[in-house]
């Protein structure tokens, strides 16, 4: 339903047709404080185009604050442009990131931010769509928002905003959807989620040699992989188990880990792989196209040594890509990134976001299948496409990377059975 007039705070200024920000900082008092639930929703007019990659400057502007609880910003950084609600009255708590490659501009964006700290809810929408899609298996729990807001300020920017509201209630999607302008409703919406992907790859012809294959059900079936970081290797039932040895991390260690396979492999190949979780929390990823800066194999002397820290895989000495499948965190109930995910190593640059690669709570075996032809990348999930994109090679994120080693990565807490990993050339 349209939220009725009466429930928005006194935050009209000309009815809304006039953007709030000017030439100089603005003040607006609310009627009604806002604190453990609220609402607030805006129009943002960007001023130019933003993306991730190089070689733009860094960027932050505070689009809004409620003093004492909250602000939100437009951030844009080497890995994503973000769109963000930070808690001022809760800095352990994360508030709302949106992750997105790139944001066109001059362009109008409809964005709110709901929350019920005391029923543990919170969301995000963008052009009415939600920044992630509730599963009764991701993370949720109640927080504390001790101080509240008597009013919202408006810095001076490039960017600015109108039409804001604020509530102090959440809402459903139903009357988010419901409130963002009719022009501006589910626009844009393949920069946060791949609701519309296309088929598999067309394969047909191009499967060429087998290069690879291992049951991963033995010792002697991962002779020679190599694991960075505290990661154990449990056979069981035909599969491999992988934990770790330090599940609630502490002492400086991260407890995660990675596992390479000994090989290095070509430009363009398909990669299959059976993946069932047994737990529900954090992620698992998997690496490929892993080679040191200068081409060097990943294993050499030259390059430092890594034992499972995600800056040495990322900001170090190797460039690769890496896909997302499975996500869980504290993170993920304000966030798009529940949703699978292509990212490349240097600053953990954002290519390409796709819809839910494993959901979690699902215990089950799930196939799953990587392509990479050229810079094009596609990860497929029992058959079906969860994520389609890939490295235009510019200057932007710079040259597609080629071949080299793949592995698989796997957080401190999340604990999961692997098996019948192959590798095929494609022509």
């Amino acid at each position: 339903m349209i939220i009725p007039r009466p429930l928005t705070l006194i935050l009209a200024l000309s009815l809304c047709a006039t953007p709030l920000l000017s030439q100089e900082n603005r003040t607006i008092p609310l009627e009604t404080p806002v604190q453990s639930k609220g609402t607030v929703s805006f129009v943002l007019h960007t001023d130019r185009p933003y993306s991730s990659g190089g070689p733009e400057a860094d960027f932050e502007q505070i689009l809004f604050r409620l003093p004492n609880l909250a602000s939100c910003s437009i951030q844009r950084t080497y890995s994503a442009i973000l769109l963000s609600l930070d808690w001022e009255s809760a800095p352990d708590h994360r508030g709302y990131h949106l992750f997105l490659p790139e944001l066109p501009g001059p362009e109008e964006y409809h964005v709110q931010f709901t929350w019920d700290a005391q029923e543990g809810l919170s969301q995000g929408y963008f052009n009415g769509l939600p920044f992630r899609y509730e599963d009764p298996g991701y993370y949720h729990g109640p927080w504390d928002l001790p101080e509240a807001a008597t009013e919202l300020i408006t810095p001076v920017g490039p960017n600015r905003i109108s039409d804001v509201s604020v509530l102090a209630r959440s809402i459903s999607d139903d009357d988010a959807k419901d409130n963002t302008p009719p022009h501006l409703r589910g626009r844009n919406q393949s920069l946060i989620h791949g609701l519309e992907l296309p088929p598999p790859i067309d394969l047909m012809g191009r499967k060429g040699e087998l290069l690879y294959e291992s049951a991963m059900d033995t010792p002697q079936s991962l002779e020679g992989w190599v694991v960075e970081g505290p990661g154990i290797m449990d056979f069981v039932d035909g599969s491999v188990v992988l934990h770790s040895a330090i599940p609630r991390p502490s002492d400086g260690s991260t407890g995660n880990f990675n596992i390479w396979v000994p090989l290095e492999f070509p430009d363009s190949i398909i990669v299959d792989w059976d993946f069932k979780p047994f737990t529900d929390s954090d992620v698992a990823h998997f690496f490929f196209a892993a080679r040191g800066r200068g081409g060097e194999d990943i294993f050499g002397s030259s390059l430092a040594p890594r034992d499972g820290h995600f800056q040495q895989y990322i900001n170090g000495d190797i460039d690769n890509y890496y896909v997302i499948y499975f996500l869980n965190r504290a993170l993920t109930r304000t966030t798009n990134l529940t949703r699978s995910g292509l990212f490349k190593s240097i600053g953990a640059a954002v290519l390409s976001l796709g819809s839910v690669g494993i959901p979690p709570g699902e215990k089950t075996w799930h196939s799953l299948r990587m392509i990479k032809d050229g810079g094009h990348i596609q990860l497929q999930v029992d058959g079906k496409v969860v994520l389609d994109g890939g490295d235009p090679g510019t200057e932007r994120w710079g040259p597609v990377l080629g071949g080299g080693h793949l592995g698989f990565r796997q957080m401190a807490r999340t604990m999961a059975a692997y098996r019948n990993l192959r590798v095929w050339e494609i022509r």
